[in-house]
């Protein structure tokens, strides 16, 4: 395995070379060079596609622009341009804050990657507002009547999913490509490697605390929004992040105050939730009932000492997040996060895992 040096040196040379190869396209070259990327999927966030870019995989994100946020006035803005209520925040199928935000989360990342201070996020080599065909609102959104109900009738909600069926431009992001997301490497490991665990954990707690640190949440950290090459984990999919350097009103600084601790609760959650499906097979009702027997005392049994462990530990805080997830989803977008409740499990440190 190569150093931690050497890797970052390799990196730092790749996105050199690439990045000065994308600058040098023009916009017509470049449109033709993403249409002819071999397309990976596509969701609530924008199209992927993997681009060959002088022998170095990128993968390429079309995150939709809307007419709004192609105004003057609203270039590069990272206001919330719609008025989105805060609840749509949570990971729930919301339509996104918009582009310019992911945009800028994107540009603090890479930026924190490059300089050494945390090297555990995808680099952005390039972007570049290219024109777009009229695209199909993805599944979760294209029933518009039925989404925007359950959004509360939020007419912010409407307007902003109206615009992105509307959309004729898209920021393309170039960024570094990992073929592995943590959903599908500790599946394959997480029965006979307890390392492989263990540096998950290791991972998820330095990736949570620097970037709160820094002032950002993400706000959907599941583990297919998580990458791995193998020997440290790297954030991505920034289409729900919240930072405290963006143009907030003075509703959504406070939203972001009373989540600081978001983050943290979420990883512990997921993980524990993940780790009862990968390990017992269990479906989502199973799942929540081991996971509330476990809250409750009950000892994890046919499985690895570290994920036991794990599950012993943190069933407490995960079933009380499973809880409010659960009425988030079910009875109302409006239902409070439960901060104060979380704060007993120890959660309010800048440690995940401890």
């Amino acid at each position: 395995m190569d150093s931690p040096e050497a890797t970052s040196a390799l990196r730092a040379g790749t996105y050199d070379d690439v990045s000065t190869a994308l600058a040098l396209y023009g916009d017509h070259e470049l449109a033709e060079l993403v249409a002819g990327a071999t397309p990976l999927g596509r969701g609530i966030g924008g199209r992927s596609a993997l681009l060959d870019v002088d022998g170095t995989p990128v993968f390429v994100k079309r995150v939709p622009l809307t007419e709004r946020e192609s105004l003057p006035e609203n270039v590069r803005s990272t206001a919330n341009l719609f008025g989105l209520p805060m609840f749509c925040q949570y990971g729930i199928g919301g339509p996104g804050f918009g582009a310019w935000r992911e945009l800028a989360v994107h540009t603090m990342t890479t930026n924190w990657a490059l300089s050494g201070r945390f090297e555990g996020f995808p680099l952005m080599y390039h972007w570049r507002v290219l024109p777009d065909e009229v695209q199909p609102l993805p599944e979760e959104l294209a029933e518009v009547d039925g989404v925007v109900a359950y959004w509360d009738g939020s007419s912010q909600v409407r307007d902003r999913i109206e615009a992105l069926r509307d959309a004729t431009a898209s920021v393309a992001l170039f960024l570094e490509y990992f073929p592995h997301n943590v959903h599908d490497w500790l599946g394959a490991r997480v029965r006979d490697d307890e390392q492989a665990l263990s540096l998950v954990t290791r991972e998820l707690d330095a990736g949570v605390s620097f970037m709160n640190a820094g002032g950002l949440l993400h706000f959907d950290a599941h583990f297919e929004n998580i990458l791995t090459d193998g020997h440290r984990l790297y954030f991505a999919d920034y289409g729900l992040a919240l930072s405290s350097r963006f143009r907030l009103s003075g509703e959504e600084r406070e939203f972001f105050d009373r989540h600081a601790s978001y983050d943290r609760v979420y990883t512990v959650t997921y993980l524990v939730n993940w780790l009862a499906a990968a390990l017992y097979g269990y479906g989502r009702d199973e799942r929540q009932a081991f996971v509330r027997a476990c809250a409750e005392g009950e000892r994890p049994r046919g499985v690895p000492p570290a994920a036991a462990a794990l599950l012993t530990r943190h069933a407490p805080l995960a079933a009380t997040m499973g809880d409010f997830n659960r009425r988030l989803r079910g009875e109302s977008r409006r239902t409070p996060f439960p901060g104060d409740e979380l704060r007993r499990f120890g959660q309010s440190s800048s440690t995940v895992f401890a």
